[in-house]
């Protein structure tokens, strides 16, 4: 297979060091067709963007760079943050509606909707980093949160699903295949990949593999993730961001 796009990327704008136009030259030099800036939305504590309009600038300067570069496409995302156990996530639906990539993830350490939300959302997952019991709690937390989340927006990808935030991964699967929503294979990060996959093939569900960069030298650094799934013989028409490999 060959890749034609990397839809998770970050920018200056939230805790990336490039700007917007050194990821998609990175991306030029990569042969990718497609990129998308997603910053983390404003509750994510310390880098996140800082307030949900900061998304219409970065889509002036996406317009901008679009017109720069002939052979790829820019697009506007955002990577939101779960901050209730609703689902509900740190951007409006004006914000949402502009988007071209809405990708949805559990990160540890948020600004929640309300004090029974910082608990379930945020304290019971700092509990089970030393308590089992607290562990199958917050798996069965955030996987009712990401599928609230699933049938409450219209979701591209759930970020790298299991990292360090436990998730039923086969129960999520369940409900995104049913919202085509896919489930992300995150090449920027250290976690259990092959578990992933294991538990969520059975499903149906698409994947994409994305980089997660946070340096212009990481966009499109995707081939790990590629070969993951080849081993486990799963179909380039279920990686969203994958075509034959042309000869």
């Amino acid at each position: 297979m060959e890749f034609f796009a990397d839809w998770h990327t970050h920018s200056r704008y939230s805790d990336g060091r490039g700007t917007i136009e050194e990821n998609t030259a990175a991306a030029v030099g990569k042969g990718l067709e497609q990129l998308a800036i997603t910053d983390h939305c404003p509750a994510n504590i310390g880098v996140g963007v800082k307030d949900a309009d900061t998304f219409f600038q970065i889509q002036n300067e996406i317009e901008a760079v679009n017109e720069k570069f002939d052979s790829i496409k820019v697009m506007l995302g955002a990577e939101a943050d779960i901050i209730g156990a609703d689902g509900s996530i740190d951007i409006p639906r004006r914000v949402v509606d502009r988007l071209d990539i809405l990708i949805v993830g559990l990160h540890p350490y948020i600004w929640p909707c309300s004090f029974n939300d910082a608990w379930s959302v945020v304290g019971v997952n700092q509990m089970a980093q030393v308590s089992r019991s607290y562990r199958k709690k917050a798996r069965v937390n955030n996987t009712k949160a990401l599928k609230e989340a699933v049938l409450k927006y219209d979701v591209d990808f759930i970020s790298h699903p299991n990292l360090r935030m436990p998730v039923d991964v086969a129960e999520l699967a369940a409900v995104c295949v049913t919202r085509d929503t896919a489930l992300e294979i995150n090449t920027g990060h250290h976690y259990d990949k092959e578990a992933l996959v294991r538990a969520a093939e059975k499903s149906g569900v698409n994947f994409v593999v994305n980089s997660d960069a946070h340096f212009p030298e990481t966009v499109g650094n995707l081939a790990s993730g590629g070969a993951l799934l080849e081993r486990f013989n799963i179909p380039v028409s279920r990686i969203l961001n994958a075509r034959e490999a042309r000869h």
